[in-house]
């Protein structure tokens, strides 16, 4: 059996159904709503004391951390390898997940809740908001929390930032495609799969425009999207977090 506690609009969430259904898994769902902190309430920190999504269950074992989630999925599910047998391809492979996570994933978090989530944070009950901060795992996470909860207009100078960011990453990441048809060498892996949602995102930021001038980007995206795990993992337009308050930096 296969719990996935999980928000259907997650960047880190979309990474590990993109590979469940990759690898043709039946799974159950537990939202997690995001939108309402619930990541924070008592028992799913009990459950993840990191207080993020998403967390899989496999037989009552808690597995958390979505690239360590979708490297236990590739082992003991049955289905298409993941990752590449010869040692230097897997390394490969495993340096563009790495980028996701240090860099890809932690570059639109603020605009995800400066232009997207603070919205909904406004309508909680300002009550509801301070006890789901006071359970926050880390201090900075509470900073974090408390920064997008400001009053007052986007932070842009934080969204141009993270712009900035997208764009060097956007130039990395078409070099790459030019001489591989996927970021792990020849063939589909989880780095793929990794990366599959910093694109989704930055569309829903209306930044797709950043790769107007990338052909091999924009060759390995129409790929990425002609996949039905994609399709799978995507959510559907009822089950995103509302567009953004404010058109993306020039």
């Amino acid at each position: 059996m296969l719990t996935l506690y999980h928000d259907w609009d997650a960047f880190c969430c979309i990474k590990v159904r993109f590979c469940l259904a990759e690898k043709g898994a039946a799974w159950e769902s537990r939202i997690v709503n995001l939108q309402e902190m619930e990541q924070l309430t008592p028992d799913y920190l009990a459950l993840n004391p990191n207080g993020v999504v998403p967390t899989l269950v496999h037989d009552e074992r808690v597995i958390v951390e979505s690239t360590i989630i979708n490297e236990y999925l590739d082992e003991v599910l049955p289905g298409p390898a993941l990752l590449p047998r010869d040692p230097a391809a897997r390394a490969d492979a495993r340096v563009w997940v790495k980028f996701e996570d240090d860099v890809l994933h932690p570059s639109v978090k603020g605009p995800t809740y400066q232009l997207m989530l603070r919205q909904s944070f406004a309508r909680l009950p300002r009550a509801l908001v301070e006890e789901r901060i006071a359970h926050a795992p880390t201090p900075q996470k509470a900073e974090f929390l408390r920064k997008a909860l400001t009053d007052g207009p986007p932070d842009l100078d934080a969204v141009a930032a993270a712009r900035t960011i997208f764009t060097r990453s956007i130039d990395r990441m078409e070099r790459r495609l030019q001489d591989h048809d996927w970021f792990g060498g020849a063939d589909f892996s989880l780095a793929d799969i990794a990366i599959a949602p910093f694109v989704d995102r930055l569309e829903e930021l209306n930044f797709a425009g950043l790769w107007d001038d990338k052909p091999a980007l924009a060759g390995w995206i129409a790929r990425i999207k002609a996949r039905p795990g994609y399709q799978a993992a995507i959510p559907k337009s009822h089950q995103r977090i509302p567009a953004p308050l404010a058109a993306p930096v020039s």
